[in-house]
């Protein structure tokens, strides 16, 4: 099973998926992040997207590592990363459900002032990114009536990853 954190910046994701690692035996830790590191370190700056979502590459990329480990990971595979834009929806989660993947899609929920709160902890270049974002991240996963959703404020990160569990019924 393919374990997808999902949120606007700041919402635990990282910490929760870390959690889930160390909870759930036989799980995989997976972070999309590092393509996405791959191009800002290896393509020109002139041809650099601001977003490494916008690249195609790195939709498919993932696509093919999530479906590898699937196919033949024999354990869990968590994801925490943020996916709100509908191209990287479809083409990652929606791709992967039509393949009938068994993934589960969590949507991490976090008052706005909260978010706020722990992006001030990170670099000005994160605090500003997150920051800059999180209106349409929030619209965004508004439209995603049939995702589940876990609220993840005003408790500790350890609570929602038990709820976690509880729903994947892993206990």
């Amino acid at each position: 099973m393919i374990i997808w954190l999902n949120g606007a910046f700041g919402a635990g994701k990282t910490t929760i998926a870390e959690i889930l690692n160390k909870k759930i035996p036989n799980s995989y830790l997976y972070d999309p992040e590092e393509i996405g590191d791959f191009f800002r370190h290896n393509l020109p700056k002139s041809i650099q997207k601001d977003d490494f979502q916008k690249y195609e590459e790195w939709r498919a990329w993932n696509f093919h590592i999530l479906k590898k480990l699937n196919d033949e990971y024999e354990g869990h595979v968590i994801v925490p990363m943020t996916l709100y834009k509908k191209a990287s929806f479809e083409q990652i989660i929606g791709r992967l459900r039509k393949e009938n993947i068994d993934i589960r899609h969590f949507i991490l929920e976090v008052d706005r002032d909260q978010i706020l709160k722990r992006l001030s902890s990170r670099s000005e270049g994160l605090q500003e990114w997150g920051a800059n974002r999180l209106d349409d991240i929030n619209r965004c996963f508004e439209k995603m009536t049939h995702e589940e959703r876990i609220k993840n404020d005003g408790r500790k990160p350890i609570e929602t990853a038990d709820e976690i569990i509880e729903r994947l019924n892993l206990d």
